[in-house]
């Protein structure tokens, strides 16, 4: 499901149980894009929300399928930070810009 981004994008997956909750979830990261979209390119950053069917017809080995939260998920296609709310937004940017790859990509 994933595979595809790999050297290509961050991701942010968010995964919430409750539908309500998921969808208040994803207003508040839409709006956080939107806000730093610049931010948010440089970064190569995108949003995928995904709920339990999403487990059912497709394989996703970085999330448990009982954990809740927002995830991180790095270039190289590996789990980097975990938030079982949206207290990683805060925190987003600084985590990134301390990726290696983002290090060499804002050396260029």
């Amino acid at each position: 499901m994933f595979q595809k981004y790999k050297w290509k994008k961050r991701l942010l997956i968010s995964y919430f149980h409750d539908d309500k909750f998921q969808s208040f979830i994803n207003e508040e990261i839409n709006r956080f894009f939107i806000n730093n979209n610049q931010a948010i390119e440089e970064r190569q950053l995108k949003h995928i929300a995904i709920t339990r069917d999403d487990f059912d017809i497709n394989q996703i080995p970085l999330i448990n399928k009982d954990t809740f939260g927002l995830y991180l998920v790095g270039l190289d296609g590996t789990l980097k930070r975990y938030s079982k709310d949206l207290k990683l937004l805060e925190s987003l940017f600084d985590v990134i810009d301390s990726m290696p790859m983002r290090k060499m990509g804002m050396e260029k």
